[in-house]
């Protein structure tokens, strides 16, 4: 709607907007989000409130476009209390979907023994994301390495580097990173070697890089490793898989291990990746 883009481009041009230094990523997100809406935004708020429930079922669908006319109405200096109360009611909807989704996960997610068996037939690029997704847990940002002969003094990003008959991975650009700092693992697996000399990597090269050799956005870098992984089930549904085994097997030390190397908090990991947490 008119009104809506005309509004929308006003707040992305403000300077305080500017302040902000949004990544091309979020004001791709943020414009898309902001086009697609279907009402007006400075519609009364019950009004607003009725059309989100018609438009979308979904309540993390609905809680992103309530997002989007809460930041717009607060712009234009318009009313969102009774918004801003809808949003936060929809937390529980939202929490018991959640739960409801790792609860059908249980029964549909394949076995930790899938994943391994699979993963002993693998070569080369599909070796390597999905032994670092089952062994480390890694997210899919976690992979966006950058192979060096030797690291730089200043690590904006995530490098993997040849020591002592094995590699160093250097994790320093991830979801979590202002909060836990660089997480350095050393693979000195045989396999895990051998598939990576045969991709011939030379120093400056992406693991996974554009046609160009550029690397990839993280947008585009999620769609490719999705197809990578084993039976094309994400770094998410592997996650959850490993841990409900080792809940199962009732191996704690090795989930506070994974907390450490996927950059999680146990606590985040036991309320987003647990099948059992459905109560």
């Amino acid at each position: 709607m008119k009104n809506i883009e005309n509004i929308f481009n006003e707040w992305l041009n403000d300077e305080e907007t500017k302040k902000k230094n949004l990544s091309d990523i979020s004001i791709k997100n943020y414009t898309r989000t902001a086009n697609n809406l279907p009402f007006g935004i400075l519609n009364g708020q019950q009004t607003i409130i009725k059309k989100l429930k018609e438009n979308y079922e979904n309540p993390n669908t609905r809680a992103t476009y309530l997002n989007m006319v809460i930041m717009l109405r607060n712009y234009k200096d318009k009313d969102v209390d009774k918004l801003i109360k809808y949003r936060n009611d929809m937390k529980k909807e939202i929490e018991t979907l959640r739960k409801e989704k790792l609860k059908d996960s249980k029964d549909e997610l394949p076995t930790i023994e899938h994943l391994n068996k699979n993963l002993e037939h693998l070569e080369g690029l599909k070796y390597i994301i999905n032994y670092l997704f089952i062994n480390y847990g890694f997210r899919n940002k976690d992979i966006n390495l950058k192979y060096v002969d030797k690291l730089p003094e200043d690590k904006p990003e995530n490098y993997m580097v040849e020591v002592n008959k094995g590699v160093k991975l250097s994790i320093n650009d991830y979801k979590t990173d202002k909060q836990y700092g660089e997480k350095v693992f050393f693979i000195r697996d045989s396999k895990f070697m051998k598939e990576l000399r045969k991709l011939q990597l030379k120093d400056g090269n992406y693991l996974i890089s554009s046609p160009s050799g550029k690397k990839y956005s993280i947008s585009n870098f999620n769609d490719i490793i999705l197809k990578y992984s084993i039976d094309q089930l994400g770094e998410t549904n592997i996650f959850k898989i490993l841990m409900k085994d080792l809940i199962d097997k009732k191996d704690y030390k090795r989930i506070e291990e994974l907390s450490v190397s996927r950059g999680t908090s146990l606590q985040t990991l036991i309320r987003s990746y647990n099948v059992y947490n459905n109560k």
